[in-house]
């Protein structure tokens, strides 16, 4: 059996303005602007443990590695919606969801 390099059929396609994997780059490379825009006008470094992952509607999704940061985000509240309403063009934005991200790894460790 001979294999075929298809890598550059594959790379057209990524690169195509019309197919769903595009619209999905763009999307993701739009949140993550956002999200690094956001970090900076709260006065967090980059490399903090939390990132926007969805804005749907009027709510704003943010995922946290930790309670910690849950709890430091929601007192924030008010402020990320400022932010987010005034600073970044998203006035549509009424509700800031906060998720913690749930770690696979510990899971699996208590079912020891």
């Amino acid at each position: 059996m001979v294999l075929v390099n298809k890598s550059p059929h594959v790379i057209s396609v990524l690169l195509d303005e019309k197919s769903s994997i595009s619209s999905l780059y763009k999307k993701a490379k739009s949140f993550h602007k956002i999200d690094q825009k956001l970090k900076e006008h709260l006065n967090i470094t980059p490399t903090s443990q939390f990132q926007l992952s969805a804005i749907n509607d009027d709510v704003a999704t943010i995922v946290v590695d930790s309670s910690s940061w849950a709890t430091r985000l929601r007192y924030n509240i008010p402020k990320i919606l400022t932010i987010l309403n005034k600073k970044l063009g998203y006035p549509s934005i009424k509700t800031i969801r906060i998720k913690i991200k749930k770690n696979i790894a510990l899971l699996n460790n208590t079912e020891l």
